[in-house]
């Protein structure tokens, strides 16, 4: 190996470990940083502040009558120096800009932005005229700017330009910290999202502080899926009258699982730390999704009958029993082989949404009929079965099916008949049949059908019908026999009446010529003679034995 070898080898690994170690520094550098977002319960109205270290943003200030709520709250924070770095002010109506005047007297700020569409009414007017007495700079944002606040990164993604109403020109705002973001949308209707997202605007957020308040008018479905929320915070009121959040953004969130959490309860923070999300909140759950809920039968195979199969239902979502109220049950498919469906709808009154879950149905039960054919063979019907794949006969001499047992399958369910062949003569055979579906399984086994098969077909015993003698020898005639199965006759003739010995055996191979002439016979001693007729699968019995003497010679 050479050096100069050697030395690119070190060289190129050296580069690998830095690039390596600088990969793993930013990654880590991009999950570091610590913020806060807080949700100040203002009634009807929005009031968030953001803070990371010793740098504060306040987005929004509520109502004027939560003044004590937001200064009490903003006391509690110790804020430093009383400095506060950024104030904006999504959009003018006065739930969002009620208490920027006491702000500003308390503490310093160092910059205002607010959304390019103006208000004439007494709130808003005190909130510009506030900013004007404060000296601090204002403006309107620019859409994609950034600017530093600690550990966070806040984005301007819309700036309001393109709306025409109050809530149509609401200010939105990413913030970003350790690769965790938080989406601020004011009271932005669902008209501009939709617009926003055909221009190709990016939401995509962790928690999401949901718009307008969870009024219907607000946060579509879609754009739900676009921003995909782990977390949603909704601002609203708790006085009985009030009329927001709606069910139907509230059944949104459950149906995506986005955890909810809303001032009517408390005060909401989220900590952002170091790539991670906590809140000390629990999780306002007015609606669950049954969605991925756990579905368990009464019983999960049924066999196909002509009733339809409905198993009982029990229905578990996040470990508790969901009331059998809070559903509907609705089954299909459930009659003939195949799998069988459960869907369970939510009555919306707490469980929404649906979940479902199958159940096989094996074929039915077969019925069997046959019986013995002519030769060895057992003729077979069964019924028939349309949504199963085929069938299997089973057969044996064995009752219990334990040894000596055959099987035959048929792979469609047309065939419904067959003939068993080749089998043994006069022997009980014991036969079931059962319907399968692919993918599914057996139906169960029919009853058995015990059938013995016939006696072998062999030739009856022979008559002999007539003979003539004469000198040294001798004609005999017998009854005709069929000629199936390879027929045909042996003829013995012998002077021991035994047939034990001495014996002349002839074979004749066509049953057309049941008669014989023997000659050249003895004529000192009688003779005796017999016949039978034999086929393929055995021998029929000797006729009667004819004893005969021979005429004399003239």
């Amino acid at each position: 190996m050479s050096k100069s070898f050697i030395k690119n080898f070190i060289i190129t690994l050296s580069l690998l470990f830095v690039v390596t170690a600088s990969a793993f520094f930013i990654q880590a550098n991009a999950d570091n940083g610590e913020m806060t977002f807080h949700s100040i319960y203002v009634g009807s109205g929005d009031a968030l502040i953001i803070s990371s270290g010793d740098h504060y943003m306040i987005v929004d200030s509520g109502p004027p009558k939560s003044e004590s709520m937001v200064m009490n709250y903003l006391d509690k924070l110790n804020i430093p120096k009383n400095k506060i770095d950024y104030v904006v002010a999504t959009h003018p109506d006065g739930d969002h800009v009620g208490n920027f005047r006491k702000i500003f007297d308390k503490y310093e700020v160092g910059q205002v932005i607010y959304s390019p569409c103006t208000k004439a009414n007494t709130t808003y007017s005190n909130f510009i005229e506030s900013v004007k007495e404060k000296g601090c700079p204002y403006r309107n944002p620019i859409e994609g700017e950034s600017w530093e606040l600690g550990d966070a990164t806040v984005t301007v993604l819309y700036d309001g330009s393109q709306g025409a109403t109050y809530n149509e020109c609401s200010i939105v705002l990413r913030v970003t910290c350790g690769g965790k973001s938080l989406l601020l949308t004011g009271d932005l209707p669902s008209n501009i999202e939709k617009q926003l997202m055909a221009q190709g605007y990016n939401f995509q957020a962790d928690v999401l502080k949901v718009g307008h308040h969870g009024a219907g008018s607000s946060t579509c479905a879609a754009f739900l899926d676009a921003v995909k929320p782990q977390y949603a915070v909704i601002s609203s009121s708790r006085e009985p009258t009030a009329s927001l959040p709606r069910d139907s953004i509230l059944m949104k969130l459950a149906r995506r699982f986005i955890k909810v959490y809303r001032t009517t309860d408390k005060d909401v923070v989220f900590n952002f730390k170091n790539g991670k999300i906590t809140t000390p909140n629990k999780e306002n759950k007015k609606f669950i999704s049954i969605k991925k809920g756990t579905i368990t039968l009464s019983n999960n195979v049924f066999y196909a009958s002509k009733k339809a199969n409905t198993p009982g239902v029990a229905l578990i979502v996040n470990g508790q029993v969901v009331p059998s109220s809070q559903y509907k049950i609705k089954y299909s498919s459930n009659k003939h082989t195949g799998f069988g469906k459960v869907k369970l709808t939510g009555t919306e009154v707490k469980y929404i949404s649906t979940c479902s879950t199958t159940f096989m149905i094996l074929p039915a039960k077969e019925t069997i009929k046959g019986k013995a054919g002519a030769i060895n063979n057992i003729k077979l019907d069964w019924s028939s079965q349309s949504h199963a794949t085929g069938y299997q006969i089973r057969y044996s001499t064995d009752k219990k099916f334990k040894k000596n047992v055959k099987y035959i399958t048929y792979k469609t369910p047309k065939t419904t008949s067959m003939k068993l062949s080749n089998l043994s003569f006069h022997k009980k055979y014991y036969i079931s049949v059962r319907a399968y579906k692919s993918n599914i399984g057996n139906g169960k086994w029919s009853k058995t059908l015990t059938i013995k098969t016939n006696k072998p077909p062999i030739p009856a015993k022979q008559v002999i019908k007539d003979f003539e003698n004469e000198a040294n020898k001798i004609l005999i005639k017998w009854t005709k026999q069929s000629k199936k199965y390879n027929a045909g006759y042996k003829v013995q003739y012998s002077k021991d009446k035994t047939f034990k010995k001495n014996v002349t055996e002839v074979v004749m191979k066509k049953t057309t010529k049941n008669k014989l002439k023997l000659k050249k016979l003895n004529t000192n001693k009688p003779y005796y003679i017999r016949i039978k007729g034999y086929n393929r699968y055995g021998e029929g019995k000797w006729s009667k034995t004819l004893k005969f003497y021979f005429k004399e010679k003239n």
